[in-house]
């Protein structure tokens, strides 16, 4: 999954590769559909991937529920303001060094 695309977007590429098995015969199950998009997905999604793979049975679940829990985890962060490195009150997260140099001042 490359950085800028949605989940929707690369759901969709795994739908059409799934169609592309079909077309040649041969199916792709939701477990082998499940296990991509969890393999693939960017790091600000990570934390949920872990809890689903700890909490649920990723070999049964179908991609649908799979694809609903990233993006309402995904929901959750632009709510909070956490993505991209930012705190809900709009101040960005400084390094030790920052810090202390703001604090000098």
């Amino acid at each position: 999954m490359e950085g800028g695309e949605t989940l929707d977007a690369f759901a969709g590429k795994i739908s059409g590769m799934a169609a592309r098995y079909v077309g040649l015969g041969s199916t792709l199950e939701d477990s082998a559909m499940v296990k991509k998009l969890l393999d693939s997905v960017p790091d600000r999604l990570y934390a949920n991937v872990t809890g689903m793979k700890q909490f649920c049975d990723v070999n049964s679940m179908p991609s649908e529920e799979a694809l609903g829990r990233l993006k309402a985890f995904e929901e959750r962060l632009r709510r909070r303001g956490q993505a991209g490195g930012e705190w809900a009150d709009g101040e960005l997260m400084y390094t030790a060094a920052q810090w202390q140099a703001r604090q000098r001042r």
